[in-house]
């Protein structure tokens, strides 16, 4: 399964060496017998506190679904491997965009007498960009 995933379905898009090496060691990480017991499937999530995913047992569909709706908590960067800090600059980001919009969106007074741009206008022309 690790040569069908890795190097076949997926890894003939892997065009990047290191890429590759990294897929590889996910897969390492991953397809391994223990997954059919409860393993982490969080790696490296031993070194944080209340950070956890296990592989449910053997069992029907339902109880699968189940097993994700019930104790996969919220999107966490221990998930992939990441510090808990990588989501920090991901959020300041995300603020300073929201922030920088909604700047604009504000009403301005014209000074040279063309009449600027209004909020409306502004917004139909950021939603005309996002449908391009």
């Amino acid at each position: 399964l690790k040569y069908i995933f890795g190097e076949i379905m997926y890894g003939g898009h892997i065009v990047n060496d290191f890429d590759r090496l990294m897929a590889n060691e996910y897969l390492n990480f991953y397809m391994k017998d223990e997954l059919l017991d409860e393993t982490e499937m969080y790696p490296f999530a031993h070194d944080e506190k209340g950070v956890s995913f296990m592989s449910p047992a053997p069992t029907t569909f339902e109880k699968y679904v189940e097993h994700i709706d019930k104790n996969m908590g919220a999107e966490t960067p221990i998930a992939f491997g990441l510090h808990p800090n990588a989501e920090i600059d991901f959020r300041t980001q995300q603020s300073n965009i929201m922030f920088k919009t909604l700047l604009e969106l504000q009403p301005r007074e014209a000074t040279s007498g063309d009449g600027g741009t209004t909020p409306q206008q502004i917004a139909e022309g950021m939603a005309n960009e996002l449908l391009d």
